[in-house]
């Protein structure tokens, strides 16, 4: 019950949530990056950008792997 179905490949629960949260932190982080606040310049949009990225290509390394 872990697998769902998308165009008749699984996807595992940990690849789903590694892409979406991949995908959320780096929204996050370009969010942070360009709006006018407090926090711009502080390095943590850049960080939230760079987290982003690796958890979604770990996602999908470990989608590639399980084929």
């Amino acid at each position: 019950m872990a697998d769902m179905k998308l165009f008749c490949r699984s996807i595992s629960r940990h690849v789903m949530i590694l892409g979406i949260l991949g995908i959320i932190f780096m929204i996050a982080g370009i969010a942070v990056t360009t709006i006018h606040s407090a926090l711009r310049g502080s390095g943590l949009g850049w960080g939230l950008i760079i987290l982003g990225f690796l958890m979604l290509i770990i996602g999908v390394w470990r989608f590639a792997n399980k084929q």
